[in-house]
């Protein structure tokens, strides 16, 4: 009884998010569609400027299509939340708002990692795209940085998202921002000066830059690179709690959540 108490609320979340996934679409869609999706830009990027440039691609690609994953499911939750009519009920609810979010968050998170290691697989199998075993520490830190970062910046996403009707779009031009500022598939450096500021300040380019570092693709000391995002996800994280205080009392004062938008 009390494993259904400590873990039911995270089952019913998995259930309400992946219900309508079989075991055929997990593979399709968390296998099959990153695998072409780093295909495509490795392609690419080897036909434009040579084979040599493919694994800094495969590299900021995975990053990315693991902080795509995460934004989808924070952003879906959100609005399914809204669709059916309980999101204001979550916030009626006696237990603490952010408590239920990040209960609820627990299963974005593991289908963000899962997207990661598999992307690292992939890389490693595929692409060729491997690194010394003295770097795993250095891997794993990455790893959990890198995670934290876009958990936070999704959380602010999704809590963002409530103010649009068209979701969709939205989302497809915070992705596009990513794609362009993040250093994806190119180095940052390479923008004007005025852009590469606001890349600085993004989640995600400095885990690409660290986590090319360790594959020894850039040359970047990776401390301070897993400093500066760490401090960035903990900015993103208290503006994404301020945001969420600031729905939930907006609900209370006037009894609905964007009920018009």
């Amino acid at each position: 009884m009390f494993l259904i108490n400590k873990f039911g609320f995270t089952h019913l979340s998995y259930k309400a998010l992946y219900s309508f996934q079989t075991i055929k679409l997990f593979i399709l869609f968390r296998i099959v569609d990153p695998f072409m999706h780093y295909l495509f830009f490795a392609t690419l990027a080897s036909s434009l400027v040579g084979s040599d440039y493919l694994k800094y691609v495969v590299i900021g690609n995975i990053a990315y299509y693991t902080c795509q994953t995460m934004m989808i499911n924070f952003m879906n939750m959100f609005r399914l939340e809204r669709r059916y009519g309980t999101l204001e009920l979550n916030i009626a609810s006696p237990t603490p708002t952010l408590l239920i979010i990040a209960r609820k968050g627990i299963v974005p998170l593991l289908d963000g990692l899962f997207v990661f290691v598999v992307g690292l697989t992939i890389g490693t199998l595929l692409f060729d795209v491997t690194f010394s075993p003295n770097q795993i520490g250095n891997l794993l830190l990455v790893f959990i940085i890198t995670l934290f970062s876009i958990l936070c910046f999704s959380l602010l996403f999704a809590s963002i998202s409530l103010l649009f009707s068209n979701v969709n779009l939205f989302l497809n031009i915070t992705m596009a921002v990513f794609q362009v500022f993040c250093g994806v598939n190119f180095s940052v450096t390479l923008l004007p000066e005025g852009l590469e500021a606001i890349a600085r300040i993004l989640p995600l380019t400095h885990s690409i830059e660290a986590l090319r570092s360790i594959y020894n693709l850039e040359t970047y000391a990776l401390a301070p690179l897993l400093v500066k995002e760490l401090i960035i996800g903990i900015c993103y994280l208290v503006v994404s709690i301020s945001m969420v205080s600031v729905m939930e009392k907006y609900a209370r004062k006037n009894g609905a959540l964007f009920k018009n938008i």
